[in-house]
């Protein structure tokens, strides 16, 4: 099944390349948790004046049987200054979290 994607840039200029890497991402957390039912994606640079504006924070909203996990992350130190990184920490919460629901849910 191809989960629905929806892609959202804030402060941040649309990218083909950056696209498709998100549309990967997400089959990659289908192949974690196969129940998934939609997911948004949202790629910003956060306007705080304690957050430096080269940055970059990412976050997903996935929607699974009765509930949505939200992963939001953004970071102070320099990894964040790179897109792809910002990405792949998301990425890697969001797939974290999936697998602990669907350990929850084979309990259950």
């Amino acid at each position: 099944m191809k989960v629905p994607v929806t892609i959202t840039y804030r402060d941040v200029d649309q990218s083909d390349a950056l696209d498709e890497r998100i549309h990967y991402k997400v089959e990659k957390l289908e192949e974690t948790f196969d129940r998934m039912t939609s997911c948004h994606v949202i790629i910003e640079r956060p306007q705080s004046h304690h957050a430096p504006k080269n940055r970059f924070a990412v976050h997903f909203g996935i929607n699974v049987p009765g509930k949505e996990i939200m992963v939001k992350r953004d970071s102070a130190d320099h990894a964040h200054e790179d897109v792809y990184i910002a990405l792949k920490n998301s990425y890697q919460a969001a797939r974290r979290q999936l697998k602990e629901y669907a350990e929850r849910m084979r309990n259950h």
